[in-house]
């Protein structure tokens, strides 16, 4: 996605000159040739339109330098802002799911379209690696149906920390490539929820490492499906 934004600001700059050189050319030659004073009118016109998108897009970046922390008060706009985070993601997700309650038990459009969202991820683009920890029977069945997802998706992997047996910190992270990290916090109903985007370097790097550890002391998700009654 960064080398698509990249390349369409090169391709701007190269139509903005050529419409900057075209209007010297017309002003030069318009006194000989009246006929291309409306020319010359409409390329005004258009560099002047492709200079403001210029500008625009500078203004964009210089309000986001700085911006490391977004709150996300309701359960719709954390979901909805993690959706598209995945969709501009190129390498590696990595997600942990610490609930009570399984997704298949939430009721907002924009947490299933998440869901769907990591796995349309997990088949056309890249990896996903995702840590659920497993607090109670309607989580270890769900359990049950990622191992379906599993097979289906090469790239979507899945590890299972049972918390009834093992105590972990009970942190939900999602961690996109290298640069983005949600954090999100429950509420006191199944369907309350709300989080934080981090772009801190060094808080992302450390849910990372943190992830990384996990992910190494977990139980695959296939032994823990062969080790239930």
């Amino acid at each position: 996605m960064a080398s698509f934004r990249v390349g369409t600001d090169k391709i701007e700059e190269t139509v903005l000159t050529i419409f900057l050189a075209a209007c010297v050319l017309l002003a030069a030659l318009k006194d000989i040739f009246p006929v291309l004073d409306k020319g010359l009118t409409s390329a005004m016109f258009a560099a002047l339109f492709f200079l403001l998108r210029q500008v625009r897009d500078t203004r964009l970046a210089v309000g986001q330098i700085g911006h490391t922390e977004i709150f996300l008060a309701t359960d719709e706009e954390f979901y909805r802002s993690l959706k598209n985070a995945v969709q501009r993601a190129e390498r590696e997700v990595r997600a942990t799911y610490f609930r009570t309650v399984p997704p298949s038990r939430l009721t907002s459009r924009e947490s299933a379209a998440y869901f769907q969202e990591i796995l349309a991820f997990a088949r056309k683009k890249g990896t996903v690696r995702r840590l659920i920890g497993v607090s109670n029977d309607a989580i270890a069945d769900w359990c049950a149906e990622q191992a379906d997802q599993v097979a289906k998706h090469p790239r979507y992997h899945v590890r299972v920390i049972d918390t009834r047996c093992q105590p972990v910190e009970p942190m939900s992270v999602c961690i996109v490539d290298d640069d983005v990290m949600y954090m999100a916090f429950s509420g006191s109903t199944d369907n309350q929820l709300g989080g934080i985007r981090e772009d801190a370097p060094k808080l992302v790097s450390f849910h990372q490492s943190r992830f990384e550890q996990l992910w190494a002391d977990a139980t695959d998700l296939a032994e823990f499906a062969a080790l239930r009654p």
